[in-house]
């Protein structure tokens, strides 16, 4: 897989067309609202990074993207939550995430904690849609920062709220996830325009299938210690 930094015209229009597609038709769907001009400011200045399989018989088509900048770049979305106490150029918000796929998710995912790691990063915000989806589930490690948010930029497609829960990762737990994205191998140019991995979508299987088999097994103690074994033969 190649991670490309979108820095042309035609590249950045491209990663707003999928962007609009996969909002509109993954999920339940939803949409900037009209006179919102939020996305367009993400998608003006931030980076905007696409994710390519350059081994596949279509290697210039984006299959997924995110947007990125650090908050010494412009502010973030939403005052909430309060970050002005770290350093701006070591807080990332990451949005606009979009794949048209399982497999250019995960890659899009792990190219993000790559690009973080590569970029100094010590905090990472984020703000996942909680209701009337609760989406805050795959992002495991992240803490929620304050309460969830009624989202003044976006609604359904049948013109309903939007409330997204702003969440944070740092410390260790950002550090392990940059770390391991790292560790799995990567090539990149001097300026990061360009990097190459592995696609992580095997690997990001197999990691949740651990996450359950040791989620099974610590329950397993738990019940044992409760004297769950011995309940079950006395009433037999």
């Amino acid at each position: 897989m190649e991670m490309r930094l979108l820095e042309s015209g035609t590249e950045r229009a491209a990663f707003e067309h999928g962007l609009t597609q996969a909002r509109a038709t993954r999920g339940s769907g939803f949409t900037e609202k009209r006179r919102s001009r939020l996305g367009r400011v993400h998608l003006a200045f931030a980076d905007l990074y696409g994710i390519f399989d350059e081994c596949s018989g279509n290697p210039g088509r984006m299959l997924a993207g995110f947007a990125m900048h650090s908050l010494d770049l412009f502010s973030q979305s939403y005052p909430k939550p309060d970050l002005t106490r770290l350093p701006p150029e070591e807080v990332f918000e990451v949005g606009e995430l979009w794949a048209l796929n399982l497999g250019a998710g995960a890659a899009a995912r792990h190219g993000c904690y790559l690009m973080l790691g590569r970029l100094g990063a010590t905090t990472l915000l984020i703000y996942p849609i909680v209701k009337p989806w609760d989406l805050t589930g795959a992002y495991p490690d992240y803490r929620a920062a304050d309460t969830p948010i009624e989202w003044p930029f976006a609604e359904t497609l049948e013109g309903q709220k939007i409330y997204v829960q702003a969440m944070v990762l740092d410390g260790e737990h950002l550090k392990r996830r940059t770390l391991s994205a790292a560790a799995a191998g990567f090539e990149a140019d001097t300026q990061n325009r360009r990097v190459r991995f592995e696609n992580p979508l095997a690997a990001a299987l197999l990691e949740r299938r651990m996450n359950r088999l040791e989620r099974a097994a610590r329950s397993r103690e738990r019940y044992a210690e409760a004297g769950g074994h011995e309940a079950m033969i006395s009433a037999k």
